[in-house]
């Protein structure tokens, strides 16, 4: 059984923080078209889902061009803000495997969907060889009380990130239960990106 168990902060591409570049695009002035952000985002899995995962005998690992370390997938990705923070898609590439003894649940193609107040993060999912559908499987708040930024940068660190309903039913549907129950915190969001020309 593989379950990661240790967490390690690395450069990422912040669900919340997107708001942030753009406030800062403002302030120096970069204001017209949407801007291109570039990064990378770090899931890391709370206490309470390594756990349950565990319990599951389930196993965490990256897939494509995500990486791992301890208990957190990093997926590299880019997109678009709008600098007026009414919105913004950032897909990220690589993926997650989850992985019981008999069953396996991939979740790729995610794509982050800033939005003001309450973000949500689209993914493709595939349960053993079932056909794969695309649902929204994350929400998280975005809050400039989790960033800290500069004119073309930010940072953010701890920001939750909530299993979907669907989500929830995509996990219940290939292991008999999800980790955390719907609207409840499965993994925790460290980030950084950077404002870069086309």
């Amino acid at each position: 059984m593989k379950i990661f168990s240790t967490k390690k902060r690395v450069a990422v591409l912040s669900l919340a923080a997107v708001a942030v570049v753009g406030a800062g695009a403002i302030q120096a002035g970069a204001i017209g078209t949407d801007l291109t952000v570039r990064g990378s985002g770090t899931f890391c899995l709370t206490s309470d889902a390594a756990r349950a995962l565990a319990d599951q005998k389930v196993a965490l690992e990256p897939t494509g061009a995500a990486t791992a370390s301890g208990n957190c997938i990093t997926l590299p990705g880019s997109g678009t803000v709008s600098p007026t923070l009414t919105g913004g898609e950032l897909p990220l590439e690589g993926g997650m495997r989850f992985t019981s003894t008999t069953h396996q649940l991939d979740v790729t193609k995610f794509t982050i969907h800033v939005r003001i107040g309450e973000g949500y993060t689209s993914a493709t999912v595939a349960q053993d060889a079932e056909p794969a559908s695309d649902i929204d499987i994350f929400r998280f708040p975005v809050s400039l009380s989790l960033v800290s930024f500069t004119p073309r940068s930010v940072d953010t660190k701890n920001a939750p990130v909530m299993l979907s309903s669907d989500g929830a039913a995509a996990f219940t549907r290939a292991f008999g239960a999800a980790p955390v129950a719907s609207g409840k915190q499965l993994f925790t969001f460290d980030g950084h990106g950077e404002i870069t020309t086309r």
